[in-house]
């Protein structure tokens, strides 16, 4: 988590750097920046921006580009057949914490009216699953399946499932009309989808000291639902739920689902 947050930080200070040294995108790259309330804004977009002009804009336009906003930290839970109790079938995915992040780097859209826009983005999401259990997934199997390690050779202090996805959400957002400090309020929903890039499993003992296996350990290959975000100005709050199984071709895991919600930034 800490070296994706590093390395996306110095993706990030790149493109501001690209941004200020090139005078000839200034037009169509931001980093904004409202200097009267001495601010910073929370998105970077090189392209045709969707941000707010003095001149007068005449709707409907596009807009479109690499961006980095709608950064979101939150909560996982897994809901099993609609409760956040797992069966007895499912104990040994017991979690101490899970947690979700991901981010928005494009996005093209047409906006309507000042209050009206909807697009189709592009970015990267991470779920993870910090298990109790002292287990070991399969690799390569043809369903989810595990194996017990015995705590007299080898006790876990980390057991962290990672999944991770490039997210592809359409949404559909409204915002009010500017308020008195020039801010606004908004809201957004769509569809959120996903496709597996990787997963992984993480683990930390004194016998063996870090270790990682990277496997698709039946996670499900494609991830969809709703989602929606709430906010005011840059800083708002999300919820997603997955309708899609967690994980795929495993029977005993049908009806495993993620539920995630927390705060985002760049909204």
């Amino acid at each position: 988590m800490i070296q994706a947050i590093i390395k996306f930080g110095i993706f990030g200070a790149i493109l501001f750097s690209g941004i200020t040294a090139s005078r000839a995108q200034e037009k169509d790259s931001i980093f904004s920046l409202d200097t009267a309330e001495h601010k910073t804004k929370l998105s970077i977009n090189f392209g045709v921006d969707d941000k707010d002009k003095k001149e007068a804009i005449k709707y409907p336009r596009f807009f479109g580009g690499m961006t980095f906003t709608r950064i979101d930290w939150g909560f996982s839970r897994i809901m099993d057949d609609g409760k956040f109790t797992l069966s007895d079938d499912n104990q040994f995915l017991s979690y101490k914490k899970a947690s979700n992040f991901g981010f928005d780097i494009l996005q093209v859209g047409l906006r309507f009216s000042d209050n009206f826009k909807t697009y189709l983005s592009g970015g990267f999401e991470w779920n993870y699953l910090r298990l109790e259990k002292n287990i070991l997934l399969t690799e390569n199997s043809s369903s989810l399946s595990y194996q017990i390690v015995d705590e007299n050779d080898v006790r876990y202090k980390k057991n962290v499932l990672t999944s991770t996805y490039l997210r592809l959400p359409l949404a559909f957002e409204w915002r009010s009309n500017k308020l008195r400090n020039g801010d606004r309020v908004k809201v957004a929903f769509g569809a959120m989808t996903g496709i597996l890039l990787k997963g992984t499993q993480r683990l930390k003992s004194d016998a063996n000291g870090k270790q990682k296996f990277r496997d698709n350990y039946n996670l499900s290959s494609f991830q969809y639902g709703p989602f929606v975000r709430i906010g005011y100005d840059d800083f708002g709050l999300f919820a997603k739920y997955y309708v899609n199984d967690v994980f795929e071709n495993s029977p005993a895991q049908a009806g495993l689902n993620n539920f995630t919600f927390g705060f985002t930034l760049g909204f």
